[in-house]
């Protein structure tokens, strides 16, 4: 992180002597310190918009395109609880075949290993409204579910709901690929409160 990040926080002396006996010391940025919005802060629609990130795109080219200045970054992943940007941050493709070739030995054996199993319950009424909700199984339930039927259920109103379960399995390979797509949805602070948060991380840090 740039270091204008830092200069928000604090300094501790930080001996360097590894027995722990007096001897010499130096001031250090204490970067344990930490600061985290409130809880449930991010669904406020008046300060935050959803945003898709796009292939490539960094933490710091979005905060230069949007707040003006690369050493914003910290208020995209900061509010997007980005700890780590290697692992919680998208991968473009080519990282991606990297990881998934480095964990897994090759795509070929990522394609052909199984990660889990779903279940979609798909449900639609005379009325006209219908939902669909996947579920994780296990192969014993994954197994029952061989032949799905439709299962018609007809209510003293006269309304009928028809639920369709299907099954499927989900390899390795496409797991990670989704996975890292659904890293890709984020929210982005407005940039008309961005001063009000640079101010409150300095007035907690310091």
């Amino acid at each position: 992180m740039p270091a204008s990040y830092f200069s928000n926080f604090p300094y501790i002396s930080y001996s360097l002597n590894p027995s722990g006996q007096p001897g010499e010391t130096e001031w250090v940025t204490d970067i344990f310190r930490r600061a985290a919005p409130i809880v449930n802060l991010t669904r406020n629609t008046r300060m935050f918009y959803p945003y898709q990130i796009i292939e490539g795109e960094t933490p710091e080219a979005i905060a230069d395109r949007i707040y003006g200045s690369t050493k914003y970054h910290w208020v995209v992943t900061m509010f997007n609880n980005i700890t780590d940007p290697l692992l919680d941050w998208p991968k473009d493709y080519q990282n991606l075949v990297r990881y998934i070739v480095n964990k897994y030995g090759s795509i070929a054996t990522a394609s052909g290993g199984t990660h889990h199993y779903t279940m979609t319950e798909s449900k639609a009424d005379s009325l006209g409204n219908s939902s669909t909700a996947t579920f994780i199984i296990d192969a014993e339930k994954y197994a029952t579910l061989a032949s799905p039927v439709p299962v018609v259920t007809t209510f003293s109103s006269g309304v009928t709901v028809t639920k369709t379960t299907t099954r499927a399995v989900v390899d390795n390979y496409t797991y990670e690929v989704n996975l890292n797509e659904d890293k890709r949805s984020i929210v982005l602070l407005q940039d008309t409160h961005l001063s009000q948060v640079v101010s409150e991380l300095e007035s907690l840090l310091t």
